[in-house]
């Protein structure tokens, strides 16, 4: 058994998470839900600044987040294609179709983030050439980590990672966001249907659904806890250093 994992940021550092202690579900989901509330510590730190920002900081750091979301859908088909046939697998899938729209590509939520950035004032050619490039590299390597490694290791990077940590960035965004004054005096006028869904009960269902679908798939194969947990916090270290790197291109005046 692999006594620690470590996770590599893409700028050379290394985020290392002890690993010694994780041999059953009780200890996996106690340092997944330690991790998880140190996350909603740390994006209230990092995101309450939007409660004051200039409109012009809050387009920014908003944009950014399209990236993420323009991934997350071929991130999730790629995991879904390595599951076995079953529950997980069909879950992952109503989730998926969900994303794109359920057959009508006008919802899917890309297109309905899309639509709320637009009603910030943001052109398409903004939308489509403001990525960072070492956001590019994390959205990069995540699918390329995702497609070469287990299906157990992929579900503690999407269905943990992406699903679960990044529910809890959008609800706090949009918990600072709306009490903005620039944000107040536009409201009426924004289109929030992404936020109805993404930071509400929906999406809360939608992460509890994936715990219960992991603690099945533990109780089934122990042995893939070392991978959850790789994934998982592999997860961690690069949607935080996605954050770090939006921060830097903010301007805050």
């Amino acid at each position: 058994m692999i006594s620690k994992m470590k996770a590599v940021n893409l700028n050379g550092t290394q985020t290392l998470f002890n690993m010694d202690t994780v041999n059953t579900p009780e200890q996996f989901w106690k340092l997944a839900n330690e991790t998880r509330l140190k996350t909603g510590y740390q994006a209230d730190e990092k995101l309450k600044f939007l409660t004051t920002a200039s409109f012009d900081a809050l387009k920014q750091i908003c944009r950014q987040y399209r990236y993420f979301t323009g991934d997350y859908p071929n991130n999730l088909a790629i995991l879904i294609s390595k599951l076995p046939q079953g529950n997980f697998k069909s879950i992952l899938g109503e989730i998926l179709n969900e994303e794109l729209g359920e057959g009508n590509t006008s919802k899917s939520h890309l297109k309905l983030y899309d639509r709320f950035l637009f009603s910030l004032g943001m052109t398409e050619d903004e939308l489509e050439a403001s990525i960072p490039i070492e956001n590019q590299k994390i959205l990069e390597q995540t699918q390329q980590l995702i497609a070469k490694n287990s299906a157990s290791y992929g579900i503690g990077m999407v269905g943990m990672g992406a699903e679960c940590l990044c529910q809890i960035y959008l609800s706090v965004m949009y918990e600072f966001m709306i009490k903005n004054p620039c944000f107040q005096e536009r409201k009426q006028s924004l289109d929030l249907e992404f936020w109805d869904f993404h930071a509400g009960e929906a999406d809360i269902e939608h992460r509890q659904k994936v715990q219960q679908l992991i603690n099945e798939t533990i109780g089934e194969d122990p042995s893939c806890l070392q991978e959850l947990s790789a994934g998982y916090f592999q997860a961690k270290a690069n949607w935080d250093l996605f954050w770090e790197n939006n921060y830097k291109f903010v301007n805050y005046q």
